[in-house]
């Protein structure tokens, strides 16, 4: 401990001798100035706030209505009001004019009445500030730096700004001329103040602010006054033309050796390049700073000891800068004749020695190590982060580099903070300035190191919670608004953080990625609480169908896939870092069993199915409002969204099997609409209630069966004791299948049985065997069909048709049985002679091989088949028997009207007969009218083949027509 006990006092001592005593009283302006130079007020100087540091106007104030003042600042720290002047006519009207220089913006004070604007007034840099008071007009006009920046107006003041009053700089009167505060002081640079009794032109303030007019005030003008000096305080004489020098640019140098890559690295960690002077005086300003260091920072190898930011990669003896590759605009004396390298020495140095302040080239090594000065533009701003950086807390979030302090460049805080190196202790300190015990240290574990990035630090007093001795993390950088801090100090965009990317060179970007803050007191089976009194907490539910695996016609069942998603908003919790895209805000499984979830039921699935968080399953943060950058008592930055603007959505995908009550009465022309239904079991429905939202479904639309249709989502109408989503999808049958496989074929033995009706009427056995073969295989077919389909205790469509074509076969059945025996059939005249031809052999006692063949042909006679061939056989048998040839001719004569001679006329008549016959259904018989044939009965034939279609007509009007309709009511 004794080792921070001498830090302390060392601290301690540097404190007192940077705040001598404040009870010293010195009188300015005793003398005029030379020409070309300025008294100037340095007030507070050494950081530390005092309400004793303020001089006081002994020049009597003057009454003023409208009125123009001007003056120039050189703000060295923020205060927490920062009062650079105040004017008190009594203690009740302590703010009669007042100005203040906040850190959120500069405003002035007249007769207690504010104008305020957001002008940001800059460190370290001379500005110009006039305020101009039309009093006629209560308007308030503001220049900064010539331009005029801001204006505005008063309520009308009946009185104006009393003379003779206390006139005060740098600090606040709470009482007439005294009442200080050290929060309310002013530390920095002050000069040129001026009073006139008018409102001066654009122009003439211009010419003030750009120092090419004196601009001495007519009624107050600074050369005249007389001010009393307390406490902190000093004044010194300057050029004026330092005064309006616009300078931005500006050097810090670090005196440890690094090699190239890391010097690049350093200066864009402290948010600037490496330098490359401009100018000759900038090239002598940054050797003169640095050549004291010079034979350390050379490493006692040469006479080169500097790098400088620029290199000829691209193009011999063309000097780019270090990442932007712009040309430089100037170059020094070089050694030598110039860059000799070639294309092996490509990098710069500075050289000491014999060729002070030279350039000269050399090669890109790593095992080259030298100093490195970094240039800035602007005055660039380091940032503290940490939870030591609490609520009020003494330590600063901004800082500046500043000047060395044992060697190192020091970080001095906007307020009243500071961090520097300690050579004593070999520590960097940060300590507070306004309060002296409250202080913090890190020890780097090698030479050359610097506190920039994130670094743990041991703190010395109790903090923000902290005991002393405690480790807290800090994050020092330059990172701004919207950047992230990498562990060593780099910038990347906050975008980048956890977006799976190594960003950072030490992959710092990607660790602690947590995506939700909890409060130390959340209890995850406590529900969120609603979005008011007396209402549910709402649920949204989200479903997308992704495939139908089964539809089980039989069974009543269906197996689908989906993907269920429940989305909610917790406004105990907050978000951290989310993306655009959702895919990168996914909760660990860790922390999504630690946070509350909602539960569904699947009501009507089979099984005890409920929502899990089981493998597969997701919680993702969903964005929805704008972040808030995380405060400063978070050590690395972050994103923050809120509970109450950004949504947890949990999603999982589930294969489930479902019953569903088929209504098969239209069948095959049939669609069902199957429920999934969802209970919220988490709470009653007087709690928490889901809300439908979205319903899709993003398979196949046909399916082998089915056709998919449209998937609804509503919440049951009937009241429960938990909250209920239906989820409703219609499944329309692809009928086509059956329109070929069981329709057309029915059709076609429907067609097939009544086109017996058109065989030969005599032949009974072709055109009944036709009939019963369709009837036998539409039976088979209905058989086959019924026990393919779902058993019902009542007719569907399809059983309509089938029973419907099996009457109509049956119908032709009964019809070609009625055809055929209701007349008894007789015999034409073929058949009637080739039964008497067959009769006269068997009396004139002919071969019995010869009588077997004349029956044959006379049973073949009786189906009107009779040939020549079948005569000739029967004219033959008998040609040696008179008798018999006497009977045949007698009886030709008298049925046939003819009367032979000879055997061979026979022959011809008979050719004649069958020349005149005509083929019909596979038999034969004469021409003539049809209806002499009287074997069958025509006549109800004749009626059949009408009566058929007839039926076959009416009932497919009746039945498609009701198939139709219903299809077209479920298309609609």
């Amino acid at each position: 401990m004794w080792m921070w006990s001498l830090l302390v006092l060392v601290i301690l001592a540097n404190t007192f001798a940077q705040n001598p005593a404040s009870d010293t009283e010195v009188s300015e302006n005793e003398a005029t100035p030379d020409p070309g130079k300025v008294h100037v007020f340095v007030l507070q100087k050494s950081g530390v706030p005092s309400s004793t540091s303020y001089a006081r106007l002994l020049t009597p104030f003057p009454q003023l209505l409208s009125f123009t003042v001007c003056y120039r600042v050189r703000l060295l720290r923020f205060r927490e009001e920062s009062t650079l002047m105040s004017y008190a006519v009594t203690s009740d009207k302590d703010n009669e004019l007042r100005m203040d220089h906040r850190i959120t913006g500069y405003k002035v004070s007249l007769h207690s009445k504010w104008a305020q604007t957001k002008l940001i007034t800059p460190l370290q840099a001379w500005t110009h500030f006039c305020f101009l008071y039309d009093h006629l007009g209560n308007q308030w006009t503001i220049f900064m730096n010539g331009e005029l920046r801001a204006n505005g107006s008063f309520p009308p003041f009946n009185e104006p700004l009393m003379d003779n009053g206390a006139y005060i700089i740098g600090q606040e009167q709470d009482s007439f001329g005294g009442g200080f505060q050290r929060d309310q002081s002013y530390s920095g640079y002050f000069t040129q103040l001026n009073f006139w009794d008018s409102l001066l032109d654009a122009q003439t303030i211009a010419k003030i602010a750009q120092c090419e007019d004196e601009g001495e005030g007519g009624i107050l003008g600074w050369s005249k006054q007389e001010w009393k000096l307390h406490g902190d305080m000093y004044a010194e004489v300057l050029d004026i033309r330092s005064l309006c020098e616009k300078k931005h640019r500006s050097f810090v140098f670090f005196k440890d050796r690094f090699p190239l890559d890391q010097a690049v690295h350093l200066c864009q960690v402290v948010g600037g390049i490496v330098a490359v002077p401009q100018t000759s005086e900038e090239n002598a300003l940054i050797y003169e700073s640095t050549v004291g260091r010079a034979e350390y920072c050379s490493g006692k190898a040469g006479e080169s000891y500097m790098w400088l930011g620029a290199n000829d990669e691209l193009e011999e003896r063309v000097w780019r800068y270090w990442g932007s590759r712009e040309m430089i605009g100037w170059e020094s004396t070089w050694r030598g004749t110039g860059p000799n390298g070639g294309a092996v020495e490509n990098c710069l140095v500075m050289l000491y020695g014999s060729n002070p302040g030279y350039w000269s080239d050399i090669a890109c090594l790593e095992s080259y190590a030298f100093c490195v000065p970094c240039e800035f533009d602007e005055v660039q701003v380091m940032h503290l982060k940490g939870s030591a950086l609490c609520s009020g807390s003494p330590f600063n979030l901004q800082y500046r580099l500043g000047e060395e302090r044992d060697g190192y460049p020091s970080l001095i805080g906007y307020f009243h903070t500071d961090i520097y190196w300690n050579e004593t202790m070999g520590v960097w300190v940060l300590q507070s300035l306004k309060v002296e015990s409250a202080m913090a240290w890190w020890k780097p574990p090698n030479t050359g190191m610097y506190p920039f990035g994130t670094k743990s630090w041991t703190m010395e007093d109790e903090l923000c919670g902290f005991v002393k001795g405690a480790q807290v993390d800090l994050t020092l950088s330059a990172c701004g608004r919207g950047k992230f801090t990498c562990s060593d100090g780099s910038c990347i965009s906050l975008d980048q953080r956890c977006d799976l990317r190594i960003d950072c060179p030490d992959q710092s970007d990607e660790a602690h990625c947590s995506l939700v803050e909890m409060p130390v007191d959340y209890q995850k089976t406590i529900p969120p609480p609603a979005p008011a009194k007396n209402e549910s907490f709402p649920v949204k539910f989200k479903i997308s169908i992704i495939s139908f695996p089964s539809v089980a016609t039989q069974d009543l069942t269906f197996i689908t896939t989906f993907q269920l998603s429940l989305q909610w908003q917790d406004t105990r919790l907050n978000f951290l870092n989310l993306k655009s895209d959702r895919t990168l805000n996914v909760l660990t499984n860790e922390v999504k069993l630690s946070i509350w979830t909602p539960r569904l039921f699947f009501s009507n699935a089979h099984g005890n199915v409920f929502t899990n968080l089981d493998q597969g399953s997701r919680v993702e943060c969903v964005q929805g409002g704008e972040p808030r950058i995380g405060g400063p008592h978070l050590v690395r930055e972050m994103s923050i969204f809120s509970g109450e603007e950004n949504s947890l959505e949990m999603s999982q995908m589930y294969t489930v099997t479902y019953s569903c009550d088929f209504d098969l009465l239209m069948f095959p022309f049939d669609a069902q609409v199957c429920q999934m239904t969802f209970l919220l079991v988490s709470a009653s429905s007087a709690y928490m209630r889901l809300v439908p939202h979205f319903a899709s479904y993003t398979g196949r639309a046909n399916l082998i069966e089915y056709s998919i249709g449209e998937v609804t989502i509503k919440e049951a109408e009937k009241e429960s004791e938990f909250s209920t989503i239906s989820v409703e999808v219609r499944f329309a049958r692809r009928y086509g299948f059956y329109l070929l496989t069981l329709y057309i074929p029915t059709t076609l033995l429907i067609c097939i049985a009544y086109a017996t009706l058109f065989f030969n009427p005599d032949d009974f056995n072709s055109r009944i065997v036709v009939a019963l073969t369709s009837l036998l295989v539409l039976s088979s077919l209905y058989t086959q069909t019924s026990n393919s389909l779902p058993k019902t205790s009542y007719f569907k469509l399809v059983d309509v048709w089938l029973f419907f074509s099996i009457v109509m076969i049956f119908i032709v059945v009964m019809l070609q049985t009625l055809i055929d025996f209701s007349q008894q059939p007789i015999l034409d005249d073929g058949s009637k002679l080739s039964q008497f031809l067959c009769k006269l052999l068997k009396k004139s006692g002919r071969t019995a091989s010869h009588t077997k063949r004349a029956e044959v042909s006379s049973k073949e006679a009786k189906g009107h088949d009779l040939s020549t061939n079948t005569i000739k056989i029967h004219v033959t048998g008998l040609q040696d028997n008179a008798e018999a040839q006497t009977q045949v001719n007698g009886w030709m004569r008298e049925k046939l009207g003819f009367n032979p001679e000879t055997p061979e006329e026979i022959h011809q008549k008979m050719r004649e007969y069958e020349l005149n016959r005509l083929p019909v259904y596979g038999r034969a018989v004469r021409r003539g009218n049809w209806r002499d044939n009287q074997d069958v009965n025509m006549d109800l034939m004749l009626a059949s083949r009408i009566l058929i279609p007839s039926i076959f007509f009416i009932f497919n009007c009746c039945y498609w027509g009701a198939a139709i309709t219903y299809v077209n009511a479920l298309s609609n």
